[in-house]
């Protein structure tokens, strides 16, 4: 009898761990289930949560309504196979935290990896962690869970973020220990047309990020920013290889579908017809006000441009929501062929009330009446942030085609009667050396003798391209006297960090005072503040802390800025390059120049700077090279090394009477021989045939020595750098 009982008394313990090991396989089970498939748009409805820091007035559930045009975008993030998105887009829109965040909330919480997102610098890095990420994490529950703010014992930081199975590391483009450290699986460019160009001579800030993620698989590139000036835009450049997508919107009044865009808005008032200014009771009907003059902003209004059919911004913001609530593209239609997509945003696709149709009409009044004035910077602002669109300089620089048709009957290597002073400038690539030789006369008069390329490894010391330079070097241009005068400088460029070394060592053995061979670089000037020309430091030969000093050379600053201010200007009519016919300053060119020689030449243009439009910098064009105009820069330096400049008319006298007088002995010579020749013919055949004379040299024409009526003065050439 007692055993019933005991099993009895044991079964309700047999039970109870049964269902602790079920409800502990469960356990295990769930978690090593794979996760549901979510993407990043439900992701954001599901679990995002927008703080009021963000916005109060859409503080709570993350909604794509509000903002979208958007949620293609987020749809194409999340497709499978996609690896690069391009977004040339407009102001308010709410990218940043509907596209930026997303992506990173979702690649933290749902399929945790390493994320490396890009500033223009380290401040709007901060910026962006104070504004929009860390209020995203606080008040996104799962967020908060898995990345610590406050935390350093995990490491976290303003620039670093860890969470379980990952990190985001905010970095500014100007460093290139930032962009180059880490290997990362999502990489986000933020406003690309104020990344750095040129990270301290190693490249492209993106592609040097872009190099973080080879070596992973399945990895996503996001770039999205506004566009500035045409030409001279990253993100024009990046998004000529996307298919380029247009939001297109049906409207309601005929089915047609169209891009929405500001050239559909209509301002009552701002274009009136001629007889419609005729009307004497005109200024009842549209009374004039400052600024805006006629124009009725508050009454603008947007227009089909199928049927006409008028829109209100109510019915706008409804057919925009329609049209981007329909899958796979949800209102976005690709125009070209390319694997990446590319999305053109503007602020007509923005359902926010500050961007109506009214409030921007206010807004491009304002701008036209200041471009009216002669104050293009508010409209280039309307065109770049409410359009989404380049803004194009027009008359800052000529067509490649009208310098084409300026070109000059001369061959290649020979130069017309006023060219006297021939200088090579050596641009160093890694892959070729691109060469310019420039043939200077009175007032700087400059003519063209050469322009072509040395292809070959450049890293190493006199191997490569750098041998056929030193037989390139050796080369004369052939005056119209008929002289062969040989070059008089060269000078190198030296900015490049992993070709400096061969240029030392080039500079270092050609270098001689009857023919200077210097190293160049360019000043850290964007704007024209630095001179052409200044002196170089004096190298200290007890210290040896640059490759310049361990190499004994000097490095010459060149003021490339103000070099292009004084070739290219900025403004109409403003560079030597517009002047025609002959004299002081004109540029001349060889009929049989390479063709791409007229597109590097304008290579780049002055426009407004992004910290301050009132100042204008040097930016080179992404649509073409620049090699021929650094080339030209460095020409122009030299000239200001050699002092052509200064020079006196009647040392320019001197220089072609020796022109002359070595023509002339050319052809005494000639004649001679050709007499010995004629008297070889009648002489008896068994006489040797006499060697022939050695060409005449040509008269040496020492740039840096300033002749003056009964001496010659050398207390000048003390200004040569290396070798002295």
């Amino acid at each position: 009898m007692n055993a019933p009982a005991s099993l009895a008394a044991v079964t309700p313990d047999a039970e109870w761990a049964d269902q602790a090991l079920d409800a502990m396989l469960a356990r295990v089970l769930a978690e090593l289930a794979p996760r549901e498939p979510l993407t990043i748009i439900e992701w954001a409805e599901r679990h995002r949560k927008l703080s009021s820091e963000e916005n109060p007035d859409f503080a709570g559930d993350y909604r794509l309504d509000n903002t979208p045009a958007l949620r293609g975008i987020l749809a194409a993030a999340g497709e499978e196979g996609v690896q690069r998105i391009v977004v040339q887009k407009s102001a308010q829109l709410g990218y940043t935290a509907g596209v930026v965040c997303n992506v990173l909330g979702y690649y933290a919480h749902w399929k945790p990896c390493v994320q490396v997102v890009m500033f223009p610098r380290e401040k709007s890095a901060k910026d962006f962690d104070a504004e929009k990420f860390s209020p995203m994490v606080r008040a996104t529950p799962v967020l908060a869970e898995r990345i610590h703010l406050k935390s350093r014992s995990d490491g976290n930081s303003t620039t670093r973020k860890k969470y379980p199975g990952g990190l985001i590391k905010f970095v500014a483009s100007n460093s290139p220990s930032d962009v180059k450290s880490t290997t990362a699986k999502i990489r986000i460019v933020e406003e690309p047309d104020d990344t750095n160009k040129d990270v301290r001579g190693q490249g492209n800030s993106i592609a040097l990020l872009r190099e973080r993620g080879k070596a992973v698989r399945g990895g996503l590139e996001l770039i999205g920013g506004s566009p500035t000036a045409k030409g001279a835009s990253e993100i024009e450049k990046e998004m000529r290889t996307t298919d380029q997508r247009r939001f297109m919107v049906a409207c309601h009044h005929c089915g047609e579908r169209h891009e929405v865009e500001w050239e559909h808005v209509v301002i009552p008032g701002f274009e009136l017809d001629d007889e419609q200014l005729a009307d004497p009771e005109i200024d009842a009907k549209w009374p004039r006000r400052d600024v805006y003059g006629r124009a009725r902003w508050e009454d603008a209004y947007y227009v089909c441009p199928h049927c006409g059919g008028i829109w209100t911004d109510d019915e706008r913001v409804a057919n925009i929501r329609r049209s981007a609530s329909e899958p796979p593209f949800y209102g976005w239609v690709p125009t070209a062929s390319a694997a990446d997509p590319g999305f053109f945003c503007n602020e007509l696709q923005s359902v926010f009330d500050g961007s109506r149709v009214p409030v921007l009409a206010e807004k491009f009044l304002r701008a036209q009446h200041l471009y009216d004035q002669g104050d293009p910077t508010e409209m280039v602002t309307f065109t770049n942030a409410t359009r989404g669109r380049l803004w194009t300089y027009t008359g800052d620089l000529p067509e490649e085609d009208e310098l084409r048709e300026r070109a000059q009957k001369y061959a290649e290597w020979t130069v017309p009667a006023g060219a006297l002073v021939p200088v090579m400038y050596v641009d160093v690539q890694h892959d070729r050396l691109a060469v310019c030789v420039w043939v200077f006369g009175r007032g700087e008069e400059m003519w063209l003798a050469y322009w072509g390329e040395l292809p070959g490894r450049t890293i190493v010391e006199h191997a490569g391209a750098w041998l056929e330079l030193e037989e390139l070097m050796g080369r004369t241009v052939m005056h119209a006297s008929g002289v062969h005068v040989p070059i008089q400088a060269v000078g190198i460029d030296s900015g490049d960090g992993q070709t400096s070394d061969a240029v030392y060592a080039f500079v270092r053995k050609h270098h001689h005072r009857g023919r200077p061979v210097l190293a160049g670089k360019g000043a850290s000037d964007r704007v024209g503040r630095v001179e052409i020309w200044t002196k170089p430091k004096p190298v200290d030969p007890n210290r040896k802390a640059t490759k310049a000093s361990r190499y004994g050379v000097h490095v010459n600053i060149i003021g490339t800025a103000k070099a292009k201010d004084t070739l290219l200007g900025w403004a109409q009519e403003g560079g030597r390059v517009r002047l025609p016919g002959t004299g002081p300053g004109r540029m001349h060119w060889y009929e049989g120049v390479r063709p791409d020689f007229y597109e590097q030449l304008l290579g780049e243009m002055k426009i407004p700077s992004p910290s301050n439009p009132r100042i204008r910098q040097w930016v080179e064009r992404t649509d073409r090279r620049n090699e021929a105009l650094d080339c030209t820069v460095g020409c122009l330096w030299l000239s200001r090394h050699l002092q052509l400049h200064l020079r006196k008319p009647h040392v320019w006298d001197m220089i072609e009477a020796r022109l002359v007088q070595a023509s002339l002995l050319d052809e005494d010579e000639a004649a001679a021989e050709a007499e010995a020749s004629v008297d070889g013919a009648t002489s008896s055949p068994e006489a040797p045939a006499a060697a022939p004379a050695a060409p005449l040299p040509v008269p040496a024409i020492p740039p840096r020595i300033s002749l003056s009526p009964g001496r010659i003065s050398l207390s000048s050439t003390a200004r040569f750098g290396p070798g002295r």
